[in-house]
This record gives C-alpha cells, sequence and structure tokens, in this order.
C-alpha cells in the first residue's frame, strides 16, 4: 500500500470516529429530553449509544496505531535514502561535510519526519476537515439554519494556521540549522577527546559547546514562543467564541421551538468538535513546523549529485587475465574542485601482475593517483584505464570490483573480527576467513586470542595494535580477491617492528595481482619492484633503487 492510500485511508478512519462521536452527543441529547419529559429511557437509545461510543475509541486507537507504525517506517525510508545519498556520492562529494551533521540529518531529521508525516499530517488534515461533517450532522439530525450559521467560523482555524506558520517559518528552520551545528561539534568532540586532553583544549572546547547549546536553545524558545502564542490565541478566541456561538443558537433554537432542550445541548457538544483542528495548532508548531524543515533538509541532502556517477553505458566490464589487470594512465590531468593542481598530463603504463612503486614527496598526489584509480575521482583531462577500458566508462560498482584498496590509515568498526572481515566477503566461510587471516600473517594472533574470530575489535579497532589492525585490512583487501591492489603507504602510521609483519603481509597478498605502491620510504620498495616517482604533476618512469633500497633524487631531465 502506497503512502498516499495509507495517508487517505487514516483520514476516513479519523472522519468515521469524528461521526460516531457526534451520534454520541446525539444519543446523549435524546436522553436527556426523556429525562426532562419524565420519559424512562429505552434499552434502544442505550446500547446505540454505547456501541457508537465503543467505534469511536476504536477508531482513534486505530489512527494513533497506525501513525506509530507509519512513523517507524517513514524514519527508516528517511533514513535509508541518506545512507544511500552518502554511498552514492561517495568520498570525494563528502570532503566539507561534518559527520555530526550528517549523522544529525538522518538520526534527528529522520525522527522527525517520521512525527510528521507519520503522526500529525493525515490526523490534521481529518482534524480541518471533521467539522463539514459536524456541520452536516447538524443540518440532517438538528436544524439546517443554525448549520449554515456556524459555516463561516469554520475555515478560521485553517486560516489562522497558515498565517502563523509564515510568520515563524523562520524560527524552524533556524533551529535546525543550529540543531546540525550542535551535532556536529559534539561528534568531533567525543572522537577527538583523547587529543584534546593532550593539547589542554578541553575546557575551551567546552565552553564553545555550551555556546552552541545555547544558540540550540535560543532557537527552541523562539520556535516555542509562537507555539505559545497561537495556543493562547486559539484557547481564548476560538474556543469561547465557538462555544458561545453554539450555546446563543441553541438558546434561540430552543426558544423559538427549532430545538428541543436535549437537541440545544447536543448542539454544544458537536460545537466542540467543531474545535477539533485547533488541538492540531499547538502540535503544528513543534511536530509540523519542526518536521517540514527537517524533510527540506534531508530532501536537500538527498538532491546532491555525486561528482562520479555510473555511465549511461553501464553494461561495460574491463579485461581481466589470470595474472592480474593492466593498468594505464594516458595524459591524465587533475585539479580538486577548489582548483588546486595535482597532475599534469601524467603517464604510467601497468603490465598484468606487475608491482609498481609509486615514489615522492609527501603532498605531490600519491594519493591522488590512489582514488583515480579506485573511482573517487574522475580525471578532467585524459584517461585512467583498468583493463583497457577508461574508468569514466566502467560502474562504479564494476571499479570497486577491480581494485581493493589498503591505506595508511585503516578504519575498523565497531564489532567483532568476522564481522570487520566479512565486510568485504559477507557470505564467506570461518575457513575462508582463517585462509585469508594466514595470507595476511594474523592468524597466529588471533589463534592466541580466547575469542578468535569473535574477538571485539572495540570502537574504530583500538583494541588492536597498529600492526594487527593494518594486517587485519589486508585480510579485507584479500578477501575482496580483486584484479589489483592499491597500497597506499602501507607501513606509514606502523612502529618497525610491526612494519616487517606487514611487508610480508603484503608480499604474500601481491600473488596473482597488480600492485600498485604509494609510499615515501624506501623499506616499503621490494626487490623486483618498478620504481616510478611523482613529482611536478608527471611521473618520471627512469627510477632506480640502490643497494639499500633508497631512490636517487629527480634528475632535471626526470623532471622534464
Amino acid at each position: 500500500m502506497t503512502s498516499r492510500s495509507r495517508s487517505a485511508r487514516t483520514i476516513a478512519v479519523a472522519w468515521a470516529a469524528t461521526l460516531a462521536t457526534a451520534g454520541v452527543f446525539l444519543v446523549v441529547g435524546t436522553l436527556l429530553d426523556d429525562a426532562l419529559e419524565g420519559r424512562t429511557p429505552g434499552a434502544e437509545p442505550l446500547v446505540l449509544g454505547l456501541a457508537l461510543a465503543v467505534v469511536a475509541g476504536i477508531a482513534q486507537g486505530w489512527v494513533v496505531r497506525e501513525g506509530a507504525h507509519r512513523q517507524a517506517d517513514i524514519e527508516s525510508e528517511a533514513r535509508r535514502a541518506v545512507v544511500r545519498t552518502v554511498t552514492d556520492l561517495g568520498p570525494a562529494a563528502l570532503v566539507g561535510e561534518r559527520t555530526g551533521r550528517i549523522v544529525s540529518t538522518a538520526t534527528d531529521a529522520g525522527e522527525r519526519v517520521g512525527i510528521n508525516r507519520g503522526t500529525f499530517v493525515a490526523p490534521a488534515i481529518a482534524s480541518v476537515t471533521s467539522p463539514l461533517i459536524v456541520l452536516v450532522v447538524v443540518a440532517v439530525m438538528l436544524d439546517v439554519r443554525t448549520a449554515l450559521l456556524l459555516l463561516p467560523a469554520v475555515p478560521l482555524a485553517p486560516v489562522v494556521v497558515g498565517g502563523f506558520q509564515r510568520l515563524f517559518q523562520r524560527s524552524s528552520t533556524d533551529y535546525r540549522k543550529a540543531s546540525r551545528r550542535l551535532a556536529a561539534s559534539f561528534l568531533d568532540s567525543i572522537q577527538g577527546l583523547t587529543t584534546l586532553r593532550l593539547l589542554g583544549a578541553g575546557e575551551r572546547r567546552a565552553l564553545e559547546l555550551a555556546a552552541a547549546a545555547e544558540r540550540v536553545r535560543r532557537a527552541v524558545m523562539r520556535m516555542l514562543l509562537g507555539n505559545q502564542l497561537i495556543i493562547l490565541v486559539a484557547d481564548t478566541v476560538f474556543w469561547m467564541g465557538f462555544v458561545g456561538l453554539a450555546a446563543w443558537l441553541a438558546t434561540l433554537g430552543v426558544r423559538d421551538g427549532a430545538l428541543t432542550p436535549g437537541e440545544g445541548f447536543a448542539l454544544v457538544l458537536l460545537a466542540t468538535l467543531l474545535l477539533d483542528p485547533l488541538d492540531r495548532i499547538g502540535q503544528f508548531f513543534y511536530i509540523g513546523m519542526a518536521g517540514r524543515a527537517a524533510g527540506k533538509e534531508i530532501a536537500a541532502f538527498c538532491a546532491r549529485e555525486p561528482l562520479v556517477a555510473d555511465p549511461s553505458d553501464a553494461g561495460r566490464t574491463a579485461d581481466v587475465e589470470e595474472a592480474g589487470i593492466a593498468v594505464e594512465l594516458d595524459a591524465v590531468t587533475f585539479a580538486y574542485p577548489d582548483g588546486t593542481p595535482v597532475l599534469d598530463g601524467a603517464r604510467l603504463t601497468v603490465a598484468p601482475g606487475e608491482r609498481v612503486a609509486l615514489v615522492g614527496r609527501s603532498g605531490e598526489g600519491k594519493s591522488t593517483i590512489a582514488d583515480l584509480l579506485a573511482g573517487t575521482w574522475l580525471p578532467a583531462a585524459g584517461e585512467v584505464r583498468l583493463g583497457g577500458v577508461a574508468t569514466s566508462d566502467l560502474p562504479r560498482a564494476e571499479v570497486r570490483r577491480l581494485v581493493a584498496t589498503v591505506s595508511q590509515s585503516t578504519y575498523l568498526f565497531t564489532g567483532t573480527l568476522a564481522e570487520n572481515l566479512r565486510l568485504a566477503a559477507p557470505d564467506a566461510t570461518d575457513d575462508v576467513l582463517w585462509a585469508a587471516l594466514e595470507v595476511a600473517h594474523l592468524a597466529g594472533d588471533v589463534r592466541a586470542m580466547p575469542r578468535g574470530l569473535a574477538t571485539p575489535v572495540g570502537e574504530r579497532g583500538l583494541s588492536l595494535s597498529g600492526g594487527q589492525a593494518q594486517r587485519l585490512a589486508i585480510a579485507r583487501a584479500v578477501l575482496r580477491d580483486a584484479p589489483m591492489l592499491v597500497l597506499d603507504e602501507p607501513t606509514a602510521q606502523i612502529d618497525l617492528a610491526s612494519e616487517a609483519e606487514v611487508t610480508a603481509a603484503l608480499a604474500a597478498a601481491s600473488v596473482g595481482r597488480t600492485v600498485l605502491t604509494i609510499t615515501h620510504r624506501p623499506s616499503a620498495v621490494r626487490p623486483g619492484d618498478r620504481v616510478v616517482r611523482l613529482a611536478a604533476g608527471q611521473i618520471d618512469d627512469a627510477v632506480r633503487v640502490d643497494a639499500a633500497g633508497a631512490t636517487p633524487a629527480p634528475t632535471e631531465e626526470g623532471r622534464a
């Protein structure tokens, strides 16, 4: 069932509840007339009134229950949309985004959208339109003239809601912006808590967070000010006006003989149903406006276009040989979106199964080449080809299938060793995981752990040493079984003792794959590697490694 049809069903059931409640009030009026005239009430009106009350209660309960289910479904869909957008955008498009702001959009904004669309919108529509049902009941069962006199007052509540919406719309938008900024700053502080303490900046950071929290509080108070203002107007003007008007019309009707006393009393009770939209006004500002602002926030985020999109012909695949895959950079030029130039006509050819070490100073663009090979970026000019096909012509999923990357900083998710390994191969058996750990030279360490593959790695892998975490990343790359392996400074963040183990693991993982090792450490260059140097945006292929493993400085000819 579609969301629109579910909303229509909720509105219809809410109308049924209103109609049943109106019937109860009419029965009360009939019983009052019987009492005033000294008649003994029959069983029929009592049974009818009880039945209508039960129907009204069941209908109202169903509306609440359905709203809770719809809220959960809408929240889930909103969060899935944000996660899909993050995945589709990729790391390149999210460079300038703060993690906390995205988390706030997926969690807090998703919840507010769910509450608004799931529990508020459809019941609010039913509340705004239900007075028309009540007026029809008044016209049919009581007096047409009275219904016509009450009719002009009915549209006032929606008009007031719309006016206050425009008046206080900015306050809800300001609140969402302040809330996102606070969430981003708070998450940054939690993630960098150790660094803050070591730098003695904890107290200063706490004061900044307190100031941000105060800005959120003020934004909330401005929104609640509008909420309380409209509630005051609704309670003092509309409630007294509707009930007073109904009581006056009931008095005139009884006096003129158009209504019995019981019918006059029922009319006053029915007038309270005309006030149902006013009950939604208080919710409108905190639920409705906040939900709409959150919805716009999610829609704006999900409308972002990825910097690298799938080609129109998404069925192409690259040629993979048993030894690996051919890689070619053909006159590649690249600059970051802010205009920073990185590569200028860079050329490199790597044969299937070949091991190449790319060296160069920090900041020259070595990691950019790794990102280009992984499909994170596309070149501004020239082509990056995998298996003879340009990455711009390959679907993103195909590029990810072809290239596995082991970076200098390994991200491990909170969970067990097995769960982190199965990110690369969800269906892998324990035997397959152990085989990958053997290749990564980590199987012995894991066997020594009391819980083996079920060992928790801790948040961001903090329960593992740097060398163990890096070898776990190598094991994940092995499980990917990609024909090309990109090693981006794989030993940069570990000590010398762990470096030997990681280097041995990398050698084992390189068998049967094309390997590009990016490094500025001579020790990471293995015997047999072809060494190329990146400098001034171009790649110099005329580089040799001396007996100590060092690479000579580039010559003027090599820079040309």
